[in-house]
């Protein structure tokens, strides 16, 4: 429209109007469109009129436009998206049902600004799940790829983990929820549980890294009196014992070590390591051993006991079979150990699935490795 043209017209029309006029009034008003072209805009005000505003001169008036009048197209803003949870609580992370103490792994990620745990309702307080502030707060740190790290407290009950996102100006909460029934873990039986018939070892002679010159006999009931041992160093390194350290454990038939250790208090989060059956002569026939890990002396059965997972059982093993265990939360390859918790190391040549069968015919020594894996180093002097 031209600006200059409408203002002509309305100056125009106020020297003709008196100071009000109250009655409904009629207006014309020429304008030129985008083409060049001139139009007239008639624009019809309702019963009180049109009057003039002594302070500034201009016309006020309501009115409706006719035909021809102006208009300009506005385009309302799009409609705020609703926040959505793209990757939710399942059960294959949060189970229906666990004990104290177990570590389970929560993924999830959202297409929202802010995310928090807040509605989850919780007997106690669970590590990794604060119910308290944001746990994302824009849409570039909610979409991403969440792994949460959800450890049990010592309190039984019935937990509701519960993920809420939200979207600015959009009055629609996403949510996502698991229900886990925790109870009290049993307590590991007092003794060793291996079955009758297997004998636990109390001495075992032990060659150092393939080494028959190195051979000694030793404790076999702690941890670090095998794999903590060095000829280089003293005392034993307790766990996680000497990096890289191959030892082979010599065992009578029907018999089996049963190895403590307890996890350092303040082992580095990340740490991580493996038992490797590292044999090119195996003395068993076939060449399979098994090992577990387990808060239990001769544990030898093929279910691990829970908080623990099957990452913990090393099943009829050929050689270069490997049990990993590691301080990483939120890791399934690998039998997690909490630090300042006591755990055994089984060892049998046999399969967990009939332990009285063995392989040994006589007196057999098979190699497994104390291997570090990942880039965190274990403790100084381990």
């Amino acid at each position: 429209m031209s600006l200059t043209r409408l203002s002509f017209v309305a100056a125009l029309a106020a020297a003709v109007l008196p100071a009000a006029a109250t009655a409904q009034t009629t207006l014309r008003l020429n304008w030129t469109d985008s083409s060049g072209g001139i139009k007239t805009c008639v624009l019809t005000s309702d019963a009180t009129g049109v009057s003039l505003d002594p302070a500034n001169g201009r016309l006020l008036a309501n009115v409706t436009f006719g035909e021809n009048c102006p208009s300009v197209a506005v385009t309302p803003p799009p409609p705020v998206r609703d926040p959505v949870i793209t990757n939710g609580l399942d059960a294959s992370e949060l189970p229906d049902s666990s004990v104290t103490g177990a570590t389970h792994t929560a993924t999830w990620s959202a297409d929202a600004d802010s995310c928090s745990y807040a509605d989850s309702s919780l007997p106690a307080a669970v590590a990794g799940w604060p119910t308290s502030g944001d746990v994302c707060t824009d849409a570039a740190s909610c979409a991403a790829a969440h792994s949460v790290p959800v450890v049990l407290p010592s309190a039984a009950g019935n937990y509701t983990f519960v993920l809420s996102c939200r979207r600015n100006g959009s009055s629609v909460i996403a949510t996502s929820r698991r229900k886990v029934a925790v109870a009290v873990a049993p307590p590991p039986p007092t003794g060793c549980i291996a079955p009758a018939g297997l004998m636990r070892l109390s001495t075992a002679y032990v060659e150092f890294n393939y080494t028959v010159s190195n051979g000694r006999t030793t404790d076999a009931t702690h941890f670090e009196s095998i794999f903590g041992y060095s000829t280089a160093e003293a005392p034993l390194h307790t766990f996680p014992g000497t990096v890289n350290l191959n030892q082979r454990v010599f065992m009578p038939r029907n018999s089996y070590v049963a190895l403590q250790f307890t996890v350092p208090r303040d082992l580095p989060l990340q740490t991580a390591g493996a038992f490797r059956f590292e044999e090119t002569q195996p003395q068993t026939s076939p060449a399979r051993m098994s090992m577990t890990i387990s808060k239990s002396c001769g544990d030898f059965n093929p279910v691990a006991t829970a908080p623990l997972t099957s990452a913990c059982v090393l099943n009829n093993a050929p050689a270069n079979g490997t049990l990993a265990w590691g301080y990483v939360p939120g890791s399934a390859v690998l039998c997690q150990l909490q630090p300042g918790e006591t755990y055994f190391l089984n060892i049998i040549h046999a399969s967990l699935n009939a332990p009285l069968t063995t392989y040994c015919e006589g007196y057999c020594g098979n190699t497994v490795q104390n291997q570090q894996l990942g880039l965190q180093p274990w403790p100084a002097g381990q």
